[in-house]
């Protein structure tokens, strides 16, 4: 009878591989969430002593665990909602699998204050959920200028394969470089913090460890920093936009979003550190003596108004409509209006004042091209008279109204 123990060691290693692999023990929740379980997988750990140890060491090599502690029970629930952060296990006080262990500890009202109790739970590095935390982390202290200016944190880095295991083994513990350099770098994104210390039984490389520092101490971009960058990013959107370059032109603009902390996933839009911007800027530069909110808003409506040509250009209707209406719902709903539904009365719809009313003209007659090119005439005719208000002045987006008025007769 075939013994899988008689497969060369390589072929035995792939098939831990495919057991193990962190892809293979989720299931999909919902939009960017996974649920996961590995109770099946690591029936192998049970079978006997050789399929256990090379397991094992295969198991280590794809999953690499981050516990995170914290005195704050509802950060799990942060990074989740906020960060779209995977979490694997919500409650770990007893784990003990983690390569390295993230330990944040507030330093007011009093240093001394160690009788807190703290929640650990469980995420991957391997997911991009370790790089998720920290730039939840990162957009938190943002809406909180003076977070990290409190927070002590400790990383205690372990070898899992020999910290855990039930019998001794051979070697010293040890976490690769290029492993190390996976760990740390995600952290580049939490600036200015009280203490930063690494300890636990391994040595991190000073060539992997100093620039993640350096990079520490450096202060988050102020406002006007970011609407430059953004600004720089439409502009070169604009040109692949005017070249053809329609793909090209999307990936600029979600880049200018991002630069304003507006963050572009597939469908998805989460906005981030609107206090951050609420500010006056006075700084030398394009933006001087301009409030950074107002300015932010005006910008984030003309990359809104271009990203939607630039699907029309692509003739990819689907996400034309789908960024066009969610400014629109956003702005409908600011006004007691019904989302889906707008107002009867396109004047009351269209917020004339608006500091940036010429660009969401552009919004509802662009959304509403679209519509029309979906042959959904009614939805057209609807945005196209709020956008006729926005541009009184603009012939197109009248003959266009014209072409799908109803006719009586």
């Amino acid at each position: 009878m075939p013994n899988f123990l008689d497969l060369p060691p390589e072929l035995r290693d792939h098939v831990y591989s495919l057991l193990l692999s962190p892809y293979s023990n989720r299931r999909h929740r919902s939009d960017c969430f996974y649920n996961y379980n590995y109770s099946r997988s690591l029936v192998l750990f049970r079978l006997n002593r050789q399929i256990y140890l090379e397991s094992r060491r295969i198991f280590h090599k794809l999953n690499t665990f981050a516990l995170i502690s914290t005195p704050w029970e509802q950060a799990r629930h942060h990074v989740v909602l906020d960060g779209q952060v995977n979490i694997v296990l919500s409650e770990a006080d007893h784990f003990k699998l983690s390569s390295i262990h993230i330990t944040i500890k507030p330093l007011y009202p009093s240093p001394d204050s160690d009788d807190a109790p703290f929640f650990n739970f469980v995420i991957l590095l391997e997911t991009g959920d370790l790089d998720r935390f920290c730039r939840s982390w990162y957009y938190s202290s943002l809406n909180m200028p003076y977070l990290n200016a409190h927070l002590a944190v400790t990383l205690t880095m372990y070898d899992p394969y020999l910290s855990a295991s039930p019998f001794p083994l051979p070697g010293e513990p040890h976490i690769p470089k290029y492993k190390q350099k996976l760990l740390l770098e995600p952290f580049k994104q939490i600036r200015q913090l009280r203490s930063f210390t690494i300890q636990g039984d391994i040595q991190a490389y000073p060539s992997v460890l100093g620039p993640v520092e350096e990079v520490m101490k450096i202060p988050l971009d102020p406002p006007e920093k970011c609407l430059e960058d953004a600004t720089k990013f439409k502009e070169l959107g604009n040109e692949a936009l005017t070249s053809g370059r329609y793909s090209e032109a999307v990936e600029y603009y979600n880049k200018a979003f991002f630069a304003i902390h507006i963050v572009i996933e597939g469908k998805n839009r989460r906005v981030h550190a609107d206090a951050w911007f609420d500010r006056l800027i006075t700084a030398e530069g394009p933006f001087k003596n301009q409030h950074a909110g107002t300015t932010r808003i005006i910008l984030r409506v003309r990359l809104v108004a271009n990203t939607i040509l630039a699907y029309l250009k692509l003739q990819d209707y689907e996400m034309a409509i789908m960024t066009g209406m969610r400014t629109i719902k956003i702005m409908r709903t600011s006004i007691g209006l019904d989302d889906e539904e707008g107002a009867t009365d396109p004047a009351m719809e269209a917020m004339s004042g608006f500091v940036a009313s010429g660009e969401m003209g552009k919004i509802y007659y662009r959304t509403g091209m679209a519509y029309k090119a979906m042959d959904n005439k009614s939805e057209a005719r609807k945005l196209l008279k709020v956008a006729a208000i926005y541009l009184p002045n603009d012939k197109t987006v009248k003959q266009d109204l014209a072409s799908v008025s109803l006719r009586l007769g």
